[in-house]
């Protein structure tokens, strides 16, 4: 039966017109979603994580926020180092499974596993928790969620070269992604005490989560084809990784990109927050659902259009649109901060303005990886996707550690019905005027990403073997 589903994946029309521009095969819905579903289960471990395991350590383990963002960012940092080699290891792989194939399968149950054991941490003193959690976070994040999304977020490269095929498995991941996320925030407060609250709630949740988390990745990485391959799978010389590193540092928009990514990753101190918003700000923490489906939902019916106004407006004047819509719903959630009406109003206006910047940032690196190709002759599909996640990556970080340390500096005090003055403005901060600016800043640097118009010369280069020396 599986293999009669393959086949039908592999069945794609494959026009004389798309070969003449250099393009690979239209995919087929079916498998872009598929591809898409990926990302509901690497958001099972990663947004779940992301956005309850401060709380967790804090109300349930007993480890202090400080300390706790303190290993996240250390930990992160680690992280984005390991990504830059995994991209390496990735274009270096030659498989008859493929090359980010094999990583996203097999790395799945692992990365699902270890995410139960984050969530039962065992009583084994102050210094054994931190330890353990050290330890279990390094594993997850350094190196099992590492090759596992450094191989799934390159896999897109593999897949297509066609930038329409790009933008729309971009906005079909991030839609499942949000729809794993909405879930996530807005259900598992609500499962931890129906599963008995407590360590007892935290470890019945983190099993579902795992499962939720290898299956869905499972399928993905046994039922997509890559296509758009450099090289065959042959054995053929390694590429020296200062060689990688120097086609890819040497070219403006990669660094750019990986600004956009550092950055974008960077403003979501939201998510870690929205828990302590609901509780602390409107004083009920199961508004938590109310909040994340008023910031995800138009996410992800934005999603669904991004591609057509992607396709009409061209991707960078898209992406800046979406953002100054953005800015104008962080605006409004400042001015009703303590509204729950306005706040929500300013949440959704913010949602809509998102989409765009997310389906377009694949597009953007997968892009940016057919330039260095075409510049370099160097094939680089997996370590562009790699370096830009480790800019993810350290933004993500950075994000987890300002949650941990502007609570501790607000004098949070952890279950605790009422918060000090200086403990609810750290939580505005972090939900509302830090993203805030970020997005600011994420409008100039989408500036600077014109290249547009070259992408046709590029892809037809391509495909008639005349790269290097451009």
């Amino acid at each position: 039966m599986m293999e009669n589903i393959q086949k039908n994946i592999d069945r794609i029309e494959y026009t004389g017109a798309e070969r003449a521009r250099g393009l690979t095969p239209k995919l087929k819905l079916s498998e872009k979603l598929i591809f898409g579903f990926g990302d509901f289960g690497s958001n099972f471990s990663w947004t779940f994580i992301a956005s309850f395991i401060t709380i967790y350590m804090t109300d349930t383990v007993g480890v202090s926020a400080g300390i706790i963002g303190s290993i996240l960012l250390f930990a992160r940092i680690f992280d984005g180092v390991s990504d830059v080699f995994m991209g390496t290891i990735i274009d270096n792989t030659n498989t008859k499974m493929g090359k980010a194939k094999p990583w996203i399968f097999w790395t799945a149950p692992i990365l699902g596993i270890l995410s139960v054991l984050l969530f039962n941490v065992p009583d084994i003193g102050q210094t054994g928790k931190v330890i353990y959690i050290f330890i279990i976070y390094i594993l997850i994040s350094a190196i099992f969620y590492t090759a596992n999304n450094v191989a799934y977020a390159s896999l897109i490269s593999f897949m297509t070269n066609d930038e329409n095929d790009r933008t729309s498995l971009g906005s079909i991941r991030f839609i499942f992604a949000n729809a794993a996320m909405l879930f996530i925030s807005a259900f598992t407060t609500v499962l931890v005490t129906s599963f008995g609250g407590g360590q007892q709630g935290w470890s019945f949740i983190a099993i579902l989560y795992g499962l939720l988390c290898a299956i869905p990745l499972m399928i993905t990485g046994f039922f997509v084809k890559e296509r758009n391959v450099v090289e065959k799978q042959t054995d053929k010389q390694k590429i020296p990784f200062m060689t990688t590193m120097k086609a890819l540092l040497y070219n403006k928009y990669f660094n750019i990109t990986l600004l956009l990514y550092f950055l974008w990753y960077l403003r979501q101190t939201e998510n870690a927050s929205r828990i302590y918003y609901a509780s602390y700000v409107f004083k009920d923490a199961d508004l938590m659902g109310i909040l994340s489906a008023a910031a995800l939902v138009p996410v992800i019916i934005g999603l669904l259009f991004a591609p057509y106004i992607i396709g009409k407006l061209g991707l960078q004047r898209s992406v800046i649109s979406g953002l100054v819509i953005s800015l104008i719903g962080y605006i409004i959630m400042a001015i009703f901060s303590e509204n729950l009406l306005g706040f929500l109003v300013g949440a959704v206006i913010n949602g809509f303005g998102l989409a765009p910047l997310q389906a377009g940032l694949t597009t953007f690196v997968a892009d940016i990886g057919d330039i260095v190709y075409w510049k370099s002759g160097i094939p680089v599909q997996g370590s562009v996707f790699s370096i830009t996640s480790a800019g993810m990556k350290i933004g993500q970080g950075i994000t987890a550690a300002l949650v941990g340390w502007s609570l501790q500096f607000g004098g949070y005090l952890a279950n605790t019905a009422v918060q000090p003055d200086s403990s609810i403005f750290a939580i505005k901060a972090v939900t509302i005027y830090f993203p805030l600016v970020i997005v600011i800043s994420l409008i100039i640097v989408v500036l600077f990403l014109n290249y547009e118009k070259i992408m046709p010369k590029i892809r037809s280069d391509i495909s008639n073997g005349h790269v290097g020396n451009n």
